[in-house]
């Protein structure tokens, strides 16, 4: 089978789909609600705040009971009752307010640690226990839309330098020499280098962790080697 140039030319430019699709939130909330505080509104705008709160704090890097208990204190506010099943990158939660339910199904592509997103959505909760519930579904989406785009606050090239300097230490303290030392460093610094440049271009979590430490062994096995024939 043979391909024409221009056959060529069109799968190189073919946008790939993503995998995951983007949620629109703000569809969400009640039509003509602008107004109205989200306590009064239906079941379905107050389960959209709480599940992207709770999805947004997974992202974060934060252990489900974190999670569970944010998810309860905002449903607590809003006069309905959450359950939540929450996995390493999933959430599967209902909300109920005495007459209905809404189930919904929430995934996040990756997950890592950001604590200046974390600080603001912490922020966010407990300014909402303390009076921001009468804030439409619409203005609290236009303030989750704004703490989504944190992002960390250290680039790859720093994280991937603590990461070496980190286990270049332990190993010293574990009583390794300085070619321990040296692999370890190396490893561990290009291979967290590798995995934080994946997540920044929203790769899978598994994908990251097994490019950084295929990357990371590699760099390190050629080091020992080289230092090994060098002795």
């Amino acid at each position: 089978m043979t391909w024409n140039k221009e056959e060529v030319n069109e799968m190189q430019t073919q946008k790939i789909r993503k995998n995951h699709m983007d949620i629109l939130w703000h569809e969400y909330t009640d039509k003509g609600g602008e107004e109205t505080p989200v306590t009064q509104a239906s079941l379905t705008e107050k389960a959209s705040i709480v599940g992207r709160v709770g999805i947004m704090l997974l992202s974060c890097g934060t252990g489900a009971w974190r999670v569970r208990s944010s998810m309860n204190a905002l449903a607590e506010e809003m006069g309905i009752t959450c359950t939540a099943d929450i996995g390493l990158m999933s959430i599967e939660y209902t909300c109920f307010d005495g007459d209905d339910g809404f189930t919904q199904s929430l995934c996040v592509t990756n997950t890592g640690v950001n604590t200046s997103k974390l600080n603001r959505l912490e922020h966010f909760i407990r300014e909402f226990e303390q009076g921001e519930q009468e804030m439409s579904g619409e203005e609290l989406h236009k303030l989750l839309d704004q703490i989504e785009e944190i992002h960390g606050l250290y680039s790859p090239t720093a994280l991937g330098m603590a990461a070496a300097l980190a286990c270049g230490g332990f190993t010293f303290l574990l009583g390794g020499g300085l070619i321990e030392m040296f692999c370890a460093f190396v490893g561990a610094g290009i291979g967290n280098f590798i995995r934080c440049k994946l997540s920044k271009h929203h790769f899978t979590l598994f994908l990251c962790i097994a490019s950084s430490g295929l990357c990371g062994t590699f760099e390190s096995s050629r080091s020992f080697v080289g230092n090994f024939n060098s002795a």
